[in-house]
């Protein structure tokens, strides 16, 4: 089966990426104004503690799977590849079986200890959803590995099409029985599209995919087949330090909500109030965070790309692909921060009808570029062996993070702001310790040139945006943040052509869209 080329399947994991967050923002609608800012926090409670299971219950071996295949495929280890498979799907059944029967059988405890009351019944519903995530990831790793992007990414369209017709009306039905059941509905329709998105990705295995790790004649002669000794600890290398990474930042994440009600209990807030403002909060870093489908897009092919030209031992090859994913990473973000320094308010009293995540995303807004670009550095670092190196970010970072919020909440007595402070500073650590550990095995330039001409593209974008905010003050929320939208990203791409940001001959390069592209900029005046 041929692989797509990075560029392929970059564009095809963003497209369907764009897709899925359009239908999730549907969902996050809904729960928004169904079950409020509270119910949206008592969510966000359950979150970390359910993504502590899962990082545990995956140990990481997606990732370390796409990184073992793609390079035994490079080198014709057509039998360390498929043992890999095999090892790696039999681990994560027997891990996420175990984690789920354990998670309920002290389901009660957590939640007196840990969780909101209410969210008891949430979190067992999130349990069920385990193993079937598990096996869902571990497919999703074996297409990474052969680098064909398709059928991953045609699931996660399926997954979340089934996810969002599932899961308005379990919210809408259940929620009438109190925002404990609510919580309850949206699980529900989360396990529902995990399933028919994992089953989508097994129909194409079983009827099509299953031979990818076979040579094209069929046999596997011991010149091809390569010794199967040493799957074990290859998967591991990476899978045990990213899985160590994993767990601090997801424990940190689930220390938030326990450190956040000290710290507001500290500043004499109550516990209903503080779940409130988190859950703002959280709205805010939905909105924040939701461009990142398109760097999370690069970030998953650059796994099993850098770990194709590293066991190549292709040094420009590697390079060459960090340096692609940063400076799309930058395209993206700036005109991300633009938009939500000055429709960011709108934007979330738009889809949440909540002043204070608006507030809070603008707030947040200038951090953007750090914290979109962490996402290709740790995929570059796990592509080159060194997710150990991601551990010691995420330990200081998470130190950071969480101490932050308890000075900035209970000491300096910032509110919820204080919250967000912590994230914010956090995040710019985290990136500039990651520039510093990749430019030790990779040659990382950064071209100054574009990252300023992207900024004057940004910056007039930022123009029409703000007279269109002023002009249409008194419109309602949603045509200001369409309309400013729209605009804002037409005068962004049209500046970044005129400004030689990108140039036809590499447009063209795009599959699918980019001829298109690329004719309609030759047709631009005086762009030639």
């Amino acid at each position: 089966m041929p692989k797509q080329s990075f560029l392929q399947g970059a564009v095809v994991m963003a497209a369907a990426g764009v897709a899925t967050k359009a239908m999730a923002m549907t969902i996050q609608i809904v729960i928004a104004r169904q079950l409020g800012a509270q119910g949206f926090g008592l969510f966000q409670t359950i979150n970390p503690l359910f993504f502590f299971l899962l990082t545990i219950s995956t140990f990481a071996l997606p990732p370390a799977l796409s990184k073992v295949i793609a390079e035994n495929l490079a080198l014709g280890r057509y039998g360390k590849a498929r043992r890999a498979w095999r090892i790696a799907n039999v681990t994560v059944l027997i891990l996420s079986t175990s984690v789920c029967i354990a998670a309920l059988a002290i389901a009660p405890d957590i939640g007196r200890h840990w969780l909101d009351a209410r969210a008891i019944p949430a979190f067992i519903g999130a349990m069920f959803r385990i193993p079937v995530v598990c096996l869902s990831s571990v497919m999703a790793g074996y297409y990474m590995g052969i680098q064909n992007q398709t059928p991953p990414a045609a699931a996660w369209v399926v997954e979340t099409a089934v996810r969002t017709a599932a899961t308005i009306p379990l919210v809408i039905w259940l929620n009438h029985y109190g925002i404990a059941y609510g919580a309850l509905g949206i699980m529900m329709g989360a396990g529902l599209g995990e399933t028919a998105g994992y089953l989508f990705m097994l129909w194409k295995y079983i009827r099509r995919d299953r031979h990818a790790l076979t040579p094209r004649d069929g046999r596997l002669p011991s010149s091809t087949v390569g010794k199967a000794d040493g799957v074990v600890r290859d998967l591991a290398a990476v899978a045990a330090p990213t899985t160590m990474t994993n767990v601090i930042g997801i424990v940190a994440f689930a220390a938030e909500p326990a450190v956040m009600y000290a710290a507001f209990a500290a500043s004499g807030i109550v516990k209903t109030s503080a779940t409130t403002l988190y859950g703002a909060f959280a709205m805010a870093i939905e909105l924040l965070f939701l461009p990142t489908v398109l760097s999370s897009a690069i970030s998953s092919v650059v796994i099993p790309a850098v770990s194709e030209a590293a066991a190549l031992r292709d040094e420009r090859l590697v390079t060459r692909r960090l340096n692609q994913a940063v400076q799309a990473t930058a395209f993206i973000a700036f005109p991300a921060m633009m938009f939500f320094m000055l429709a960011g308010h709108d934007a979330a009293l738009t889809i949440y009808r909540d002043h204070l995540a608006g507030e809070l995303l603008a707030y947040l807004a200038p951090t953007c570029a750090f914290l979109y670009v962490l996402d290709p550095l740790s995929a570059v670092l796990q592509g080159l062996n060194k997710a150990a190196v991601s551990t010691f970010i995420s330990v200081v970072t998470s130190s950071i993070r969480i101490a932050g919020i308890y000075y900035f909440v209970a000491i300096a007595h910032d509110g919820i702001y204080g919250v967000a402070t912590a994230v914010a500073i956090s995040g710019i650590v985290s990136c500039m310790l990651s520039i510093l550990c990749v430019r030790r095995y990779v040659t990382l330039w950064i071209n100054f040139t574009n990252i300023g001409k992207m900024l004057i593209a940004a910056a007039a974008a930022s123009i029409p945006i703000h007279e269109i905010q002023h002009a249409f003050r008194f419109a309602t929320p949603w045509l200001q943040v369409a309309c400013s939208g729209i605009v804002g990203i037409l005068v962004y791409f049209i500046v970044a052509v005129y400004l030689r940001i990108a140039r036809p001959e590499q447009i063209v390069k795009i599959p699918f869209i980019g001829p298109l592209l690329a004719y309609a900029m030759g047709r631009m005046p005086f762009l030639t």
